[in-house]
């Protein structure tokens, strides 16, 4: 089948390292091959923000890759495969996480997995950082997304599952365009065990702490609320309840 643009099949040669990222290895390019057959994959699209040797995918991590695929009826999904060096056995836990947030509406949707790969829902929009240095903002609207991932991460903390990387919200939010709708991503390092706190960590980074912050902070001065904030975070970390949790919103 010819190959054109950005899109390829899955046997392209162009695919190769990105299958068996960061070491080539013959029977594991093949065994994923069958794998990614299996799902009913049938191309692989190099867009996204994340560059990796020239090449354009979604997203890079520390346990995988994330690219954007077709399958067989020509619809578009993410694909996240596993990265030969992983320590990870295999992503049935990382499905399930997903299985368990998505009944509360949470995440991307999660279709189906294999040993190295997993197919869920392809979210349209821009990490939290670049929407943030990117879009036209107002101050409605800041709020408006400020607490849409808020309440999302109280959903969270409510599950007792801990995300893990919300401290650092840059590529695990994601942004619709017009900033109507908020997606966590990337639960990797989710765990049920420890103790939750993705309400504290995603406040650090919305308005304490990093580029996302600084963006925020030239609509609305929240550092004048510091002392309030931490206050009603500390009693948010001794109770999450939901009053607690709303006294937070009402500040913002």
């Amino acid at each position: 089948m010819e190959e054109y643009s950005n899109k390829f099949i899955l046997s392209s040669a162009n695919l190769i390292d990105l299958l068996c990222y960061p070491r080539f290895s013959a029977s594991d390019y093949y065994s994923r091959l069958g794998e990614l057959r299996s799902l009913n994959l049938k191309f692989v699209i190099l867009e996204g923000n994340t560059l990796l040797n020239a090449i354009r995918i979604l997203g890079k991590g520390s346990e995988g890759l994330v690219l954007k695929v077709q399958n067989i009826h020509s619809k578009t999904m993410a694909l996240k495969i596993k990265r030969i060096d992983s320590c990870r056995t295999g992503m049935k836990n990382e499905f399930e996480f997903y299985q368990s947030i998505n009944r509360n509406n949470l995440g991307p949707k999660v279709y189906s997995y294999t040993k190295n790969a997993l197919l869920m829902e392809f979210i349209e929009g821009l990490s939290a950082r670049n929407w943030f240095l990117k879009s036209k903002m107002n101050l409605d609207l800041v709020r408006k997304i400020i607490i849409n991932i808020l309440t999302q991460c109280y959903t969270l903390d409510k599950l007792h599952i801990d995300h893990g990387q919300l401290n650092k919200l840059d590529n695990h939010v994601i942004i619709s365009h017009c900033g109507s709708k908020c997606t966590i991503v990337d639960f990797e390092s989710a765990s049920c065990i420890r103790k939750v706190n993705n309400v504290t960590s995603a406040f650090q980074g919305l308005i304490f702490k990093g580029i996302i912050s600084d963006q925020i902070n030239k609509f609305v001065n929240y550092d004048k609320k510091r002392v309030e904030f931490l206050n009603l975070l500390s009693s948010y970390k001794m109770d999450k309840s939901k009053k607690n949790f709303d006294s937070i919103i009402a500040l913002i």
